[in-house]
């Protein structure tokens, strides 16, 4: 007689889909569309970098685009969670009749920080990606003295000011960026005179979801992340995979998951992004528990 075939361990990491943050700008965003059908609405880049959620708002009727222009004079218009730079903000204004503001309020902390900080004459340094939005609208509170350091390789050449402000992009990697601060520290004292303010700006559902992915990491055979190609903070988590496992895989969504990756495997770990809904994750565990079942 055959043995029970035993069906595959899944863990998902605590804390894993929608932070705060794309809570909010969700609901705020939906109840936004729901309540102004009769309107033009516009919302400036993607509200949150996943997609299905990008989509769906569309079909409530907020058209997604990214640049002013394509707004119509006396529309309505949302900010996305990650912000803008005050001129643009100062643009949609000007052209619109009314602005939903969907910002993280993590970001904003970081947003006035920063203004601050430029109006007392520092230095700014960023830790993060350049080309991210939120990067990007952190960097128009920052004046002309501003810098934007991705890499430890960049921080090493990196000049300082007597007087440097460093702060970080909400979703970075938390041991990325103390290495960086290290470095930065070390040239800036290097100098006869220096003050460096250092503003650890990660949130804390970034550095918890972080902690979860390498714990379920750790104890798995095979890790599936879940969530946008171009959010950052997924990336991170499989980046964090990566340094773990080798089974590491980054998908939008459960039709991408592959029978094959799980072949020998007992343990499926999953992780998702703070932009990726609860419906992906759902879809992703059900796919792997079928899989589970056949191999």
């Amino acid at each position: 007689m055959r043995g029970r075939k035993k069906e595959m361990k899944i863990y998902v990491a605590k804390g894993s889909g929608f932070c705060f943050g794309v809570k909010r700008a969700m609901n705020m965003a939906f109840k936004y569309a729901c309540e102004n059908k009769k309107s033009d609405i516009y919302s400036l880049h993607e509200i949150i970098h996943n997609p299905i959620e990008v989509k769906r708002l569309e079909k409530a009727g907020a058209k997604h685009i990214e640049n002013i222009k394509e707004i119509k004079k006396g529309s309505r218009a949302i900010i996305s969670t990650h912000g803008v730079k005050p001129e643009e903000e100062a643009a949609l204004k000007r052209k619109c009749a009314d602005i939903l503001d969907t910002t993280c309020p993590y970001v904003k902390k970081i947003h006035r920080i920063t203004s601050r900080l430029a109006g007392e004459k520092y230095m700014i340094i960023i830790i993060g990606d350049r080309a991210h939005p939120e990067v990007v609208g952190i960097k128009g509170y920052a004046g002309a003295d501003c810098k934007v350091v991705g890499t430890v390789k960049e921080a090493e050449s990196v000049k300082t000011g007597n007087k440097t402000g460093i702060i970080a992009q909400t979703t970075l990697n938390a041991v990325k960026y103390r290495e960086i601060v290290e470095v930065i520290m070390k040239r800036a004292f290097g100098k006869r005179y220096a003050e460096v303010r250092v503003y650890n700006t990660i949130c804390d559902a970034t550095r918890k979801i972080q902690a979860a992915t390498v714990d379920v990491a750790i104890k798995s055979d095979i890790l599936i992340v879940v969530g946008g190609k171009n959010s950052a903070n997924t990336k991170r988590l499989y980046e964090l995979g990566k340094e773990r496992l080798d089974d590491v895989y980054y998908v939008e969504n459960a039709k991408e998951i592959k029978k094959d990756w799980f072949k020998g495997k007992k343990k499926a770990g999953i992780t998702a992004g703070a932009s990726t809904p609860q419906e992906s994750i759902n879809a992703v565990i059900e796919k792997i528990e079928k899989i589970g079942a056949k191999i």
